[in-house]
């Protein structure tokens, strides 16, 4: 049992988030529907209840990019230590700041994973450098994954350039972004070249499909387990379903 209690809830972390939006609190009338941290806690909180074994493993492997340590990620995925909306992090004291929408530690994996809402929303111009550098920076030994959700492929609405790839929305800042960060020695090159390694991503759709699949392949269970496996599941897919849904 933890020293002291802490405020770890999915409720707990959104309402804390929620707290900070001052008057732009409105846009969560009627639900927060398109809402980024609404979706990410009503669709990434069932999912990391489900067996993880066969509904986040086959998320994981529904996803693009970063081969091997995806498919680690996926083998060690029931082991995960998993924080949804968490604190955010400093890439030097009193210095830039990265705020991912979740976080996922496995013996082996250090996952940083940022979700984007069903709506027009684009990444800031530094932060996919920030996020990439700082699951570099806090994986320490461990492999460092950075898992996009997304509601479209790539290229990535970056603000300001428009669509790019992956690679070139990560290189836009990059050395900037690694000249303001303590902690991790390398050169903006070395790091760049690691990005097909440490990049992953996956759409909305995917992630819907992978669950839904998945349901269809659990082992015989109790009634009552099967049952409460298939209301999150079913939870899951209504939330996805009513995000992307027009008001």
């Amino acid at each position: 049992m933890p020293d002291e209690l802490s405020n770890s809830s999915i409720l707990g972390r959104l309402l804390e988030e929620i707290s900070w939006e001052g008057r732009l609190v409105r846009g969560y009338r009627q639900g927060g529907r398109g809402r980024e941290n609404v979706l990410t806690a009503e669709v990434l909180g069932p999912l990391s209840y489900l067996p993880r074994a066969t509904f986040l493993a086959a998320v994981l492997r529904k996803a693009h990019g970063a081969d091997e340590t995806r498919e680690l990620v996926a083998t060690e995925a029931e082991e995960a230590a998993i924080t949804l909306l968490p604190d955010e992090s400093r890439l030097s004291p009193g210095g830039v700041v990265v705020q991912p929408d979740g976080i996922l530690v496995t013996p082996s994996c250090h996952v940083l994973i940022e979700a984007k809402g069903m709506g027009k929303s684009a990444f800031q111009s530094e932060q996919l450098s920030r996020e990439f550098v700082c699951v570099h920076r806090d994986a320490g030994q461990s492999r460092p994954l950075l898992l996009l959700i997304t509601p479209e492929p790539p290229p990535l609405p970056v603000k300001g350039h428009g669509r790019l790839t992956i690679e070139a929305a990560i290189a836009l800042h990059l050395e900037s972004v690694l000249a303001r960060t303590t902690g991790l020695t390398t050169t903006p090159e070395d790091l760049a070249a690691t990005i097909p390694d440490t990049v992953a991503w996956l759409t909305w759709d995917d992630l819907g499909t992978a669950v839904a699949d998945a349901g269809q392949n659990l082992p015989p269970l109790p009634p009552s387990v099967a049952a409460t496996i298939h209301r999150l599941r079913d939870d899951l897919l209504r939330a996805l379903a009513w995000h992307k849904s027009k008001p």
